[in-house]
């Protein structure tokens, strides 16, 4: 059964979802009653091994969502395709609730399957946070390596062309096109990329590109857009993203690094940090500080201090 703490995490997330995808919001604090009160749906999906995780009923939203995109839910499909008009509209919200728990309930094996897979929401912004990071490091030469990178995308920043308030940075020609802020990030070229995720996602792939496009809640449409071309521009770059722990991975890119004039190697993670346990992250700092005795290192993050919290940049050079 899912912990009192998790659920608490789940209600907080629901109130801050609230003014961006009112809809969804309002799905999930349905779903998190249904659970707590052992309703059809917490019976199906409350005992599920994985139901101490993190946003463990995110899981169920992005399921759901899974049967839209796969035609296996055409009566919310249908739905949904009203819904920006209709995201304050108390009628509609409440038919969706409707077909949502419908769908759910009707697919039983599917929303299983979906239980299993971890939250990997996925958008190509997201590197907008590390592209201000990077130019703050103002290193000509950068190694990048991404944990928790599911599909890599971040890893592709410099694929995407960027346009922040009065600059341009990035390849002129990308298919992918997003908006950012802050200062311009100046010339620098990113000469190694890798990633690790304990469940990778291949863009190359039909069914790992629905998953991804699963965790996007239907009111983003034009975020829906954006994704659609990064998943594109990534499924023709042959980049895979290595099925690793962050741990053990990261102390062996490390220890094959090697020190060189003018690379920085920069380890990058976002919206990662809080699934691991406290011993793993005092692990990572500790293997940070060590290789930072022999090759130039920094780390960038994009992390909330809480699950409900907005994200915030940071930076950290280690000398």
């Amino acid at each position: 059964m899912i912990p009192d703490s998790r659920v608490q995490e789940l209600r907080r997330m629901a109130a801050a979802m609230g003014p961006d995808v009112s809809i969804s919001a309002s799905v999930l604090t349905r779903l998190t009653d249904d659970v707590v009160a052992r309703g059809p749906i917490g019976q199906l999906i409350g005992n599920h091994p994985d139901a101490c995780e993190p946003l463990f009923c995110l899981r169920a939203l992005a399921g759901v969502r899974w049967l839209v995109l796969t035609g296996h839910a055409p009566h919310l499909a249908a739905h949904l395709e009203h819904v920006t008009p209709n995201l304050g509209n108390a009628a509609y919200i409440e038919r969706t609730w409707t077909l949502f728990r419908q769908a759910l309930l009707t697919h039983p094996d599917e929303i299983l399957a979906a239980m299993d897979r971890p939250v990997q929401q996925h958008q190509p912004d997201r590197a907008g946070a590390l592209l201000r990071g990077l130019g703050m490091l103002r290193a000509p030469r950068i190694r990048l390596l991404e944990l928790g990178a599911c599909a890599g995308l971040n890893l592709l920043l410099d694929r995407y062309r960027w346009f922040g308030p009065g600059w341009e940075w990035g390849d002129a020609n990308s298919p992918v096109r997003l908006a950012t802020t802050g200062p311009a990030p100046g010339d620098f070229g990113i000469v190694d990329r890798a990633g690790c995720d304990l469940a990778p996602r291949d863009a190359a792939d039909p069914e790992d590109a629905r998953i991804l496009r699963s965790f996007l809640p239907p009111e983003r449409d034009i975020e829906q857009m954006d994704l659609d071309d990064a998943i594109a521009l990534a499924s023709r770059t042959g980049l895979r993203i290595d099925k690793a722990d962050a741990i053990d991975w990261l102390v062996a890119k490390l220890s094959a690094a090697n020190d060189e004039p003018g690379l920085l190697t920069v380890v990058w993670h976002s919206l990662f940090w809080w699934y691991l346990p406290p011993e793993k992250q005092a692990a990572i700092d500790r293997i940070l500080a060590m290789a930072s005795r022999r090759i130039q290192l920094a780390r960038v993050a994009f992390e909330p201090d809480s699950w409900s919290g907005a994200p915030r940049l940071q930076v950290h050079v280690y000398s």
